[in-house]
């Protein structure tokens, strides 16, 4: 049961200000349509298949993969340093490294992240607190899809997992595949933009269909199985009567999904957005400060120099009882809210208080990453708040560690990657 205790909302509705915007020299935004924020369910058969599974495989939970995590070698204490905090202008209060074939590697991409205080309002799981990160395969044939490190924060050593999409094959058996886009035939990775755990389930983006869930409670130990195959890295899913996981020990199949009632979503070339239309999924985030908790969404736009084509960020309400979205009559899950963001690039959003936090970018792989804060000015339209500070190169998605007052992200370019924690703003 979460803690019901009153959050005071910062008197921020007062941040009206012109000095924010120029009217001679800018043009203002316009609030979105709240109807263009829809997501439909979809995939309804894959609880089945993965009950299919689960009488063929052994299972291992979160606290028990974190005391076995393999990736044991990641530089720890004062030995975990990156060149990506060279920009950072921020105090760093928690940090933790990768080992180095996962730091050096350009097959994967760190992107999305979130935390224990995500999933539990006490922030622990069993008495373990753990650190989530979402990666894409880029440089593969065929594309891997997505695997997610759990990092034990008592001791800074991980473990990855793949994601799977289950199906049932042309032989009537259950399977799974990697987790692309479009599911079937050759498409590439899932980005995997932004990760959100909450409860027994994992919200994972998927850019142009809408958010994919994952159960924690099916995480299946392949090289535990009797027919398990952990030692080919170029195979996944049931072939003659043999389990692959692409060398991985453990795969997380999808459960639910949840997708744009009109199908995969259109958008301009070379990361432009819409001014209008069903949203771009590029980072996700949870709000804990409301009631009832919220997950946050969010887009990644180019700058086209129109403040209505920055992008959108929207939130979206959940069960905190059993960890699900709050539909409607109709079984649909309505944004609760939608707003214009304030600036283009903009890599991760969270809010909390009815504040939000944004991290952007544009310095390529040597320039800073920028954090500030945003306001509402207006209904449907955020306006940012305070500094910008220069945080680290290549800073992702973000998640809020309430307890400790941190914001928690990730950096992707290869060489220079960390997760680490500043304070909230």
């Amino acid at each position: 049961m979460r803690n019901r205790n009153a959050v005071s909302l910062l008197a921020v509705s007062a941040v009206l200000t012109a000095s924010l915007t120029s009217p001679a020299t800018a043009a203002a935004a316009t609030a979105p349509s709240l109807g263009d924020f829809v997501l439909a369910p979809s995939n309804a058969n894959l609880h089945s298949v993965v009950g299919l599974l689960d009488a063929q495989l052994p299972k291992l939970g979160v606290q028990n993969i974190l005391l076995q995590a393999n990736r044991t070698d990641a530089p720890k204490g004062a030995d975990c340093t990156s060149p990506a905090l060279n920009t950072n202008d921020r105090h760093v209060v928690g940090k933790f490294c990768f080992n180095e074939g996962d730091t050096n590697t350009t097959q994967w991409m760190p992107q999305g992240v979130t935390t224990v205080a995500d999933a539990q309002d006490d922030e622990l799981w069993g008495d373990k607190q753990a650190i989530l990160v979402s990666w894409y395969n880029k440089d593969t044939s065929p594309a891997k899809g997505v695997r997610v490190s759990f990092l034990d924060t008592d001791t800074g050593n991980y473990q990855h997992v793949l994601l799977v999409y289950p199906f049932v094959n042309n032989s009537g058996n259950a399977s799974y595949e990697a987790v692309t886009t479009p599911q079937s035939g050759d498409g590439g990775s899932v980005h995997a933009g932004g990760i959100v755990w909450y409860g027994n389930f994992l919200y994972l983006v998927d850019t142009r269909r809408g958010i994919r869930v994952f159960d924690m409670r099916y995480i299946f130990d392949v090289k535990s199985a009797a027919n398990g195959d952990v030692t080919d890295p170029d195979r996944v899913g049931r072939q003659d009567g043999t389990f692959y996981s692409y060398g991985y020990r453990y795969v997380m199949p999808q459960t639910y999904g949840w997708s744009n009632p009109s199908g995969l979503a259109s958008f301009p070339p070379d990361h432009g957005c819409n001014a209008s239309g069903p949203q771009k999924f590029s980072y996700i985030s949870l709000d804990r400060s409301t009631e009832p908790d919220l997950i946050t969404t969010g887009e990644y736009c180019s700058d086209l120099g129109d403040p209505d084509r920055n992008g959108r960020v929207a939130t979206w309400p959940l069960n905190f009882v059993d960890g699900t979205p709050l539909t409607d009559g109709n079984g649909l899950w309505r944004a609760r809210s939608a707003d214009r963001l304030p600036k283009p690039r903009v890599q991760g959003a969270v809010s909390f208080a009815n504040r939000w936090y944004l991290h952007s970018t544009g310095g390529g792989t040597t320039g800073p990453g920028h954090l500030q804060a945003a306001v509402r000015s207006g209904i449907g339209v955020l306006a940012t708040d305070g500094a910008e500070h220069d945080v680290a190169i290549g800073v992702e998605d973000l998640s809020y560690w309430s307890s400790r007052n941190q914001l928690w992200t990730v950096t992707e370019h290869d060489g220079k990657r960390i997760v680490y924690a500043t304070p909230r703003p």
